[in-house]
């Protein structure tokens, strides 16, 4: 039997824990559809390459065209891609435990959330991925308190929810590294453990355990594609996405802990320092960014944080 081709795109880094899921994605179909199709992984470098003659292309654009079947997208991005009912899963302190998160991903919210996705991008989400679980602050000198924050350039991306954070920690938001000098680096970055080594500079050596919100992504799949699938290999794409989505996110909270409790660890990715926040400092972190849940209340287009906080 010929087996049916499909290419899945990583765009993000670090590339090993994005392969990694696409491997495992990969196995589980293959079981559930006795190997009837099969994966092209590829970097974006090299999709770029082996496709577009080296031309620069954007994953989603590529995804919602059909040149590409499947990819694995930060949620920030697909909020800029006109669905930004995904910001809301940037908001700070938004999940209790990682089983929390489980039943909002697993249950009625995340199909609500896809269903947003699909509605405003014409694409199809599969399963919620952490790639990196729950955030740290990575800057280059320690911050022990809130108070540590002030002044500081801190990069902002694209999401309006974490520009807002920054302003009410008394930060400066820096949006584009292009509005530093040459001779400057932005003092503050948000990241992960698994992402350290992917999001932030040498400088950048201290690392906060904020554990303020959570880097997710999740697995897209091409419209055009689903739907050429029968009812049976639909299924099994869900449920193949499903597996591996619960590995990565566990196997990310592995990554993650290993490498805040290892020493050795820390030591190859270039961490001097990891700061362990007291629960009171924790809490007024807290304080200081609930109003954003006021702010953003009618934001979304459904009770999207309410549902969550309530799941």
């Amino acid at each position: 039997m010929t087996k049916h081709k499909i290419k899945w795109l990583l765009f993000h880094e670090p590339v090993e824990l994005f392969i990694r899921t696409a491997e495992d994605f990969q196995r589980h179909l293959d079981h559930l559809t006795n190997n009837k199709y099969e994966i092209e992984i590829l970097t974006l470098g090299q999709y770029q390459d082996k496709y577009l003659d080296g031309m620069i292309c954007d994953p989603i654009t590529e995804l919602k065209e059909g040149r590409v079947q499947i990819s694995q997208i930060y949620a920030d991005i697909i909020g800029t891609f006109n669905a930004p009912d995904f910001y809301a899963l940037s908001m700070p302190y938004l999940f209790d435990n990682h089983e929390h998160a489980a039943r909002v991903f697993e249950g009625e919210i995340g199909e609500k959330l896809f269903e947003h996705l699909h509605e405003k991008t014409n694409v199809h989400g599969l399963a919620y991925t952490y790639s990196g679980g729950y955030r740290c602050t990575a800057s280059n000198t320690p911050l022990n308190t809130v108070e540590d924050f002030a002044g500081k350039t801190f990069q902002r991306g694209t999401n309006p929810i974490l520009a807002n954070m920054i302003d009410l920690v008394n930060a400066k938001n820096v949006s584009n590294l292009s509005e530093l000098t040459v001779a400057e680096e932005t003092d503050i970055i948000q990241s992960t453990y698994p992402r350290y080594h992917a999001d932030c500079t040498k400088a950048q050596k201290y690392v906060s355990d904020t554990k303020h919100s959570m880097y997710l992504t999740a697995i897209l799949l091409n419209d055009e594609f689903m739907n050429s699938l029968s009812a049976e290999d639909k299924a099994h794409f869900y449920k193949a996405a499903l597996k591996a989505s619960r590995t990565e996110r566990a196997q990310s909270v592995a990554d993650a802990e290993e490498i805040k409790t290892s020493k050795m660890k820390q030591d190859e990715l270039g961490i001097e320092e990891v700061i362990t926040w007291s629960d009171d400092e924790i809490a007024k972190l807290k304080t200081i960014w609930s109003p954003l849940y006021d702010k953003y209340k009618n934001f979304f287009s459904f009770d999207i944080l309410d549902k969550i906080k309530k799941a």
